[in-house]
């Protein structure tokens, strides 16, 4: 008995959150769309903050699961994490992903009480199209049908490489292709379809802070929208916390370990960041 002890002290020093697996936060069309709920072993403070996290994919594909490391990484911090799906092109048109996510933060304050979080202290975090959402969560009250509904603003947002100013930056061919799949009409970057969907364009005085991490060797996600974002955002007086990182491509991985680990570091200084910011 003596002898098994350690491992049991190992056990709980290793123990990681507690997850709650395939939570229907909203039904379409008979279709639940569902979330991972992630609770940390110690939480910052009670009740417990939260993080929304959304995948990546062009908004056509990826699902909830890309992003289980990282939701573990950010649980592990003491906040709770909200990993999950929603609807995608081309079978759903624009804005029938923000208005999933939307609905995923209006499911959790809604039950906030029965999960132990904290309906007043959430905030987002995503990849790419992920983090193009995030920034809209961060930037608007409501963009779904009904203009009636509860505001799902969160209070963070940690912006990884996600597009802000789909009118500027980007290959015509590829916006022409993303455009048509997602949002049903070829690519005009003056349309107001476009504005609409540019995260930018949103941004006023009660707009959530931001910590964005982006790649100055991105190839579909240009640098510049970083720069345009940190410039829109402190034009309008709100904080903006801009990395860009020499070498890094259009995600959180590298072939040189070098920059892996300065991505690893950076990546960690965001997720500290989105966890002062929720437990405050």
């Amino acid at each position: 008995m003596l002898g098994m002890l350690p491992i049991a002290l190992c056990a709980l020093l290793l123990a990681g959150p507690t997850v709650k697996s395939d939570i229907v936060y909203r039904s379409v069309d008979d279709t639940g769309l569902m979330l991972d709920l992630y609770m940390p072993e110690k939480p910052v403070r009670r009740p417990v903050p939260i993080a929304i996290m959304i995948h990546g994919g062009a908004w056509i594909s990826g699902k909830r699961s890309d992003m289980a490391p990282l939701a573990e990484a950010l649980a592990d911090k003491g906040v709770a994490v909200a990993n999950l799906d929603y609807r995608l092109a081309p079978k759903a048109k624009w804005p029938a992903m923000i208005d999933d996510c939307q609905e995923a933060v209006r499911f959790l304050r809604k039950n906030a009480a029965e999960y132990g979080i904290d309906p007043k202290r959430m905030g987002a975090i995503g990849g790419s199209a992920g983090g193009h959402l995030s920034l809209l969560l961060g930037f608007t009250d409501n963009m779904g049908p009904d203009t009636a509904a509860p505001s799902a603003r969160v209070k963070a947002v940690v912006n990884l490489f996600g597009p802000a100013d789909l009118s500027q930056d980007f290959d015509k061919n590829l916006a022409n292709l993303i455009s048509t799949q997602v949002l049903g009409k070829k690519y005009d970057p003056s349309s107001n379809d476009v504005k609409e969907f540019s995260p930018i364009n949103r941004i006023d005085a009660n707009s959530a802070p931001v910590y964005t991490i982006q790649g100055k060797a991105d190839p579909l996600v240009p640098f510049k929208q970083a720069d345009r974002l940190d410039e829109a955002m402190k034009k309008a007086g709100r904080e903006h916390v801009e990395v860009l990182v020499d070498g890094m491509g259009h995600g959180v991985t590298a072939k040189d370990p070098e920059v892996e680990n300065k991505i690893r570091s950076e990546l960690e200084k965001g997720l500290d960041w989105l966890v002062a910011k929720l437990r405050q």
